[in-house]
């Protein structure tokens, strides 16, 4: 609250990192579960390596809770072996 006035929360964009094994199809299934989720997927960035592929998911507008269930999911999938999770504030 600043000067009597109550002001929403910033919108916050979510950063999410995500390590797998190399497989043809597991950007895809990654995307799969933000879709489900409704997410706003600003930015994707997905590399392949010799035995793993790499992939970063900038988000726009998803909630902490959600954030964290997608956490939860990422890390349950078989192909996937590692889950990042950050946030910035968005200007």
């Amino acid at each position: 609250m600043a000067d009597g006035v109550l002001l929403s929360p910033a919108p916050v964009r979510r950063t999410f990192l995500i390590e797998a094994q190399r497989r043809g199809d597991v950007v895809l299934r990654v995307l799969g579960l933000f879709a489900v989720q409704d997410a706003e997927i600003l930015m994707i960035e997905a590399t392949q390596g010799a035995e793993r592929t790499s992939i970063r998911i900038e988000t726009g507008g998803l909630a902490e809770s959600v954030a964290q269930h997608l956490v939860e999911r990422l890390r349950a999938m078989p192909a996937v072996t590692g889950v990042g999770l950050g946030w910035r504030t968005m200007a």
